[in-house]
């Protein structure tokens, strides 16, 4: 397995991946109805997009096919005091706990830290398994907060390294 940074033509690739894995993370989350109606050419577009605008984005690749992606950036938030976001890891169901999120976790991190970030913070769904694979890092529980997706209520955690290179010496 391969990480490199993405590009214009991996947005089909990456699309398919962020659709595909919603359905299946988030099938006991999010209404049924709404993740049938995600549309993999419609994030096509949105990730050329955030390729071709220079966004820190990397994909996993094994066998030629790409199975996951993480992106990150500027914090989107001005409430807490992480200057850096880890925005997603998304990975195909079947390519999950083999090592390409913690592959993908610290290219971001890295890449954040070659970018003068200091710290990382990262939303999570309540409930998402994900969870446990963030927490295998030792973030601090930062926030929680109440989102809305399709007309249902939910809860998501943040979590947040105050230090990169604490993030970076458990990534080696």
């Amino acid at each position: 397995m391969k990480i490199r940074n993405a590009t214009v033509d991996d947005a089909l690739a990456i699309a398919t991946v962020h659709v595909n894995s919603w359905k299946s993370t988030y099938q006991q989350l999010i209404p049924e109805d709404y993740l049938n109606a995600l549309d993999i050419q419609v994030r096509e577009a949105r990730w050329k997009k955030f390729i071709q605008a220079g966004n820190t984005i990397f994909v996993a690749v094994d066998q030629g096919e790409i199975i996951g992606f993480a992106n990150g950036g500027k914090n989107r938030s001005t409430s807490y005091h992480y200057d850096g976001e880890l925005y997603a890891i998304y990975l195909l169901e079947e390519a999950q706990r083999k090592g390409a999120g913690k592959k993908l976790l610290c290219s971001v991190a890295k890449e954040l830290r070659k970018e003068s970030y200091q710290s990382m913070l990262v939303w999570v769904l309540n409930g998402n398994p994900a969870a446990h694979f963030y927490q295998s890092f030792h973030p601090f529980k930062v926030a929680e907060k109440e989102t809305e997706i399709a007309g249902k209520k939910l809860l998501e955690s943040a979590f947040g390294w105050p230090d990169l290179e604490d993030l970076i010496t458990i990534c080696t």
